[in-house]
């Protein structure tokens, strides 16, 4: 595979699936194991790694998971009894009082939806249910992509303070795109909250750090090449804490040849497909989780563009021209990343 694009460098990435997170510890003359964890939530395999003795690991990171099964509860749109699930039930009728923690989300939801014309919509409920991924075998005919497109506008998702509203029946809220980024941010809270210094807290692709590790070395990470499970771009910290990423190998099926995924273009109601993964980094892993999804939708040329228009973001993508995969990052990554020579074949 041949990747003749550049235009910077990256810094850190992830596990789950698709682009993985590897994570090395540093050398240094008196080196602290970290104590990992590991938890099921929100529908994937949450990473803890914490700088911690082992006796406070546990009850260290039971507030973390508390954290997460509280965000889950509110934004999982697999409940009929979460947050967004009553708010669309409401829809075109009432308002809906929303706790603080889904009405953060869903303003930083409607800030992106604006600043990337739709790229990034939380109203594709009706998009996500009619596709059900990840048990989708086939995909919907047109006549009803059509009709669930017509439901989706966010523009017509009113916030007024914890005030939420649906104008039209029929519309969804799908916060999928948002809540492990935002679930992430309120697990490292949490931990910081305990007395933890440092550490890390994954979620299906989207991290976010804290604190120096004890030996004083800086974070390192890797980013696992896209089509190529075995190779890693080894990748330094950037200065930025959260990072998340968007591939179309995470959820998929095939059907008659064709291979479909689950990351949804809002304006044509099917798998976006200008984009291989995209890779965002930002301060917090909400912003970092909308971002990712966002500029997948959009694009290298349109997505780098936005990037770097953009304070305390960067961005790695790779995209398919022509058969051939290829890379594009922004300028603030420059020098930060180191492509083994599997990624240049």
């Amino acid at each position: 595979m041949a990747f003749p694009k550049r235009s910077g460098v990256a810094r850190s990435l992830f596990s789950a699936i698709g682009l993985a997170l590897v994570l090395w510890l540093l050398p240094g003359r008196a080196p602290v194991t970290p104590v990992e964890r590991y938890h099921l939530s929100m529908g994937t395999l949450v990473k803890l790694v914490l700088y911690v003795g082992e006796d406070a690991a546990n009850p260290a990171s039971q507030s973390a998971v508390t954290e997460l099964a509280v965000i889950d509860s509110l934004m999982s749109s697999y409940s009929a009894t979460s947050e967004t699930s009553l708010i669309g039930a409401d829809a075109g009728e009432a308002v809906f009082v929303a706790s603080a923690a889904v009405a953060e989300v869903i303003e930083r939801s409607i800030y992106f939806s604006r600043l990337t014309r739709g790229a990034f919509d939380p109203t594709v409920g009706a998009l996500t249910q009619l596709w059900n991924f990840p048990d989708a075998v086939m995909p919907p005919g047109q006549a009803s992509i059509d009709s669930a497109l017509t439901h989706v506008d966010y523009d017509e998702l009113e916030l007024n303070g914890n005030r939420v509203f649906l104008r039209r029946h029929g519309m969804q809220l799908d916060l999928g795109a948002a809540v492990k980024g935002f679930a992430v941010d309120r697990a490292v809270a949490a931990l910081e909250q305990v007395g933890v210094d440092a550490g890390l807290v994954e979620a299906g692709g989207d991290l976010r750090f804290w604190g120096r590790k004890p030996d004083g070395e800086p974070w390192l990470f890797g980013v696992r090449h896209p089509r190529i499970p075995d190779c890693t771009v080894i990748s330094s910290d950037v200065g930025l804490s959260s990072v998340a990423t968007s591939g179309d190998y995470e959820q998929t099926f095939e059907f008659e040849q064709v291979k479909y995924h689950h990351i949804l273009d809002p304006a044509t109601g099917r798998p976006a497909r200008s984009t291989v993964s995209a890779t965002a980094w930002a301060t917090t892993a909400l912003d970092a989780d909308i971002l990712s999804t966002a500029l997948f939708v959009l694009g290298p040329k349109e997505g780098i563009k936005l990037v770097e228009g953009l304070d305390e973001v960067e961005a790695l993508m790779f995209y398919d021209n022509a058969g051939h995969l290829e890379y594009v990052y922004s300028a603030g990554l420059s020098g930060s990343l180191q492509f083994p020579d599997c990624a240049r074949n």
